[in-house]
């Protein structure tokens, strides 16, 4: 612990905070819409609904911001978060290799994970905070001494980390797993461990509960959330299966992440098979015991990569909540030999750089127009009626799932449906928009108010009709 702040860790942290700051550059100069179109204001007052969904850590970060949203801020702060989380993974696998650790940093900036999770501006900041605690109660677990802290410590941090967002659980269970798979098992500390986390869940329940009573707040139907009961053991078989499912989607489908786009389901096969190498060349000089064990560990890696599935029923694993999934490009770096055999993994990994690098930065460019659009439309539809009585409604005949973002840029934004409801949810995006922006109140109709009230002659993006301003969104790509 005492080594951490080193002049060596400085440099690296310094070195992780630009290449944030310049490849995320979009999020502090442009106006782009975020993740589930919750536009860039400056104030969110959505933690009831945060309580409502066990995290309750959010509105206490939310009382010391005073709700405050300022966007440059939390993204800046945010990098400094995850540049001290970079800091303390190299130290728990003890990484010292100069060419190691600048993978690890490019692993972590350029990744889509990490700008899935920038783009909730009004949360990156408890996010990173969260990714930061999960990582913290497997530090502190192995590297605390005293015998009282390093159970009380890493409990307290698990805590913190479900409060603030429940899919970091997967961080702290996958971590803690490549750890052991990395160094010699001790099954006293292994099981101990375990028995804090369960401790720590259990912890977690009862204080979200005490929070939802004292709030007066009922626990959400969202992603069955509020179905949290002994049932989720009888659905053990089953999530066990999905994990699997979700792993292959995640690496080599277009459900979660884009990866046909750019070849990357290709890149992923090849990094999982030097994964699979690595692992059996790391552990050739083992005990047969111990071999198996890890063996175990590491054909089971999708359990710990999903875990939240476990812990929340319902819930559906989106780009947000995959940050698991960077741990393990970051295992490969760390088990990656220092011999000639490198470099087919460096090619390969400098390849993901580049469509990592591609996929954030289109995606931004993206959101970016996808605003200029919104604004553009709904700002003609207001000023040019701006002195008259009109009444404004907004309508989407058809839930458009291919459009230009999928169809004609290298964006991350995956083709599931619950992604185009989260980043081009067009009603909530432009009732949001008009309401913060321009204090203009629009109504959504149905496809056949829309039908009687169109202007049959003209088919054109806003019509006007009896008094009625029609803004057409199904014609928005």
């Amino acid at each position: 612990m005492k080594n951490i702040l080193t002049t060596k860790n400085k440099k690296i942290f310094i070195t992780t905070f630009i290449i944030f700051f310049l490849v995320h550059l979009p999020l502090i100069t442009k106006n782009i819409i975020s993740a589930d179109i919750l536009l860039n204001n400056y104030y969110y007052k959505g933690y009831s609904w945060e309580i409502s969904l066990g995290r309750f850590g959010l509105f206490l970060i939310g009382i010391i911001k005073s709700y405050l949203t300022i966007p440059h801020i939390d993204i800046i702060l945010s990098y400094i978060i995850i540049s001290i989380s970079t800091i303390i993974i190299l130290d728990l696998f003890n990484t010292k290799n100069k060419l190691k650790i600048i993978l690890f940093i490019l692993i972590i900036t350029l990744s889509p994970i990490t700008s899935s999770t920038l783009l909730f501006n009004y949360c990156s900041l408890a996010y990173t905070l969260a990714f930061q605690t999960s990582i913290l109660s497997v530090y502190t677990y192995y590297k605390f001494s005293n015998k009282y802290l390093k159970y009380i410590v890493p409990a307290i941090l698990i805590i913190i980390t479900l409060s603030l967002y429940q899919a970091y659980f997967s961080v702290i269970i996958t971590l803690f797993i490549l750890y052991n798979i990395n160094n010699k098992i001790n099954y006293k500390s292994f099981f101990k461990f375990i028995l804090t986390v369960l401790i720590s869940i259990i912890s977690y329940f009862i204080i979200m509960k005490f929070s939802q009573v004292l709030f007066h707040i009922n626990m959400s139907s969202y992603s069955n959330a509020d179905k949290i009961d002994l049932n989720l053991i009888t659905s053990i078989p089953n999530k066990i299966i999905d994990s699997y499912k979700l792993l292959y989607k995640f690496y080599f489908t277009n459900s979660i992440i884009k990866n046909t786009y750019l070849h990357n389901n290709i890149i992923n096969l090849l990094l999982l098979i030097i994964l699979t190498i690595e692992i059996i060349i790391n552990n050739k000089n083992i005990n047969i015991k111990n071999k198996l064990i890890k063996y175990f560990f590491f054909l089971t890696l999708p359990i710990y990569l999903n875990s939240i599935i476990f812990l929340i029923p319902g819930t559906k694993l989106q780009l947000l909540m995959s940050s698991s999934y960077l741990l393990i490009y970051l295992y490969i770096v760390t088990l990656l030999p220092n011999n000639k055999f490198k470099y087919l993994p460096l090619f390969i990994f400098i390849i993901l750089f580049r469509n990592n690098l591609i996929q954030v930065e289109s995606t931004y460019l993206t959101l970016e127009n996808t605003y200029n659009k919104y604004e553009s439309i709904i700002k003609s539809a207001a000023y040019t009626n701006i002195n008259n009585n009109y009444q404004y409604v907004l309508i989407n005949k058809e839930k458009t799932k291919y459009t230009e973002i999928n169809n004609l840029n290298y964006g991350f934004i995956s083709d599931d449906s619950i992604f185009w409801e989260e980043y081009n949810l067009r009603k909530l995006g432009f009732l949001r928009f008009s309401k913060e922006y321009l204090g203009l109140d629009l109504n959504y109709v149905d496809e056949n108010t829309y039908n009687r009230l169109k202007n049959k002659k003209y088919n054109k993006l806003i019509t006007t009709k009896d008094n009625i301003i029609i803004i057409d969104l199904s014609k928005i790509n």
